[in-house]
C-alpha cells in the first residue's frame, strides 16, 4: 500500500483507503522496518570498480604505460558512480504498519516517512484504549 492512501482513525474504525479495520478486533499494532533494494547490487558494482581503477593504474604506471589504462580509470569512474547511486538506493527504508487481530495479521499501510507510520501506531492504539473503556 501507498503512504498516499487516506487514512482515517476514530474510535470505531481505522480506515486505509478503501480498506476498514474495527478498532476492537485489533490486538496489536506493529511496525516493520524494510530496504526494499539489496546489496547485490552494491556489491557487484563496488567489485568492478576496484578491478578497473586497479587496472587502470596499473596499466598507467606499469613498466609500459599505455593509453588502455586511462580507458580503464574513465570506467572505473563509471562505476564508481553506479556504486554511488546504489548506496543511496540501500539506505531507503519502508515503513510498513501492521495490524494484529487474534485470527490473522495484515499489512494495513507502508511509507517511507518515519513521522508519520509512528503517528498512524499512536492514533490507532489511542483508539484502541478508548474503545476497550468504553
Amino acid at each position: 500500500m501507498d503512504g498516499d492512501i487516506k487514512v482515517t482513525v476514530d474510535n470505531t474504525f481505522a480506515r486505509f483507503g478503501a480498506k476498514s479495520y474495527a478498532i476492537n478486533k485489533i490486538n496489536s499494532v506493529e511496525i516493520r522496518e524494510r530496504k526494499p533494494h539489496g546489496i547485490v547490487g552494491l556489491l557487484f558494482f563496488g567489485v568492478l570498480t576496484v578491478l578497473f581503477g586497479l587496472a587502470g593504474f596499473g596499466a598507467m604506471v606499469g613498466p609500459s604505460p599505455t593509453d588502455e589504462g586511462a580507458r580503464y580509470v574513465v570506467l572505473a569512474v563509471i562505476f564508481a558512480g553506479l556504486t554511488y547511486l546504489c548506496v543511496r538506493r540501500h539506505r531507503i527504508i519502508e515503513y510498513q504498519l501492521f495490524l494484529m487481530t487474534s485470527s490473522s495479521e495484515a499489512q494495513a499501510f507502508q511509507t517511507r516517512d518515519k513521522e508519520r507510520v509512528f503517528e498512524l501506531r499512536t492514533s490507532i492504539e489511542e483508539a484502541m484504549v478508548a474503545s476497550a473503556a468504553n
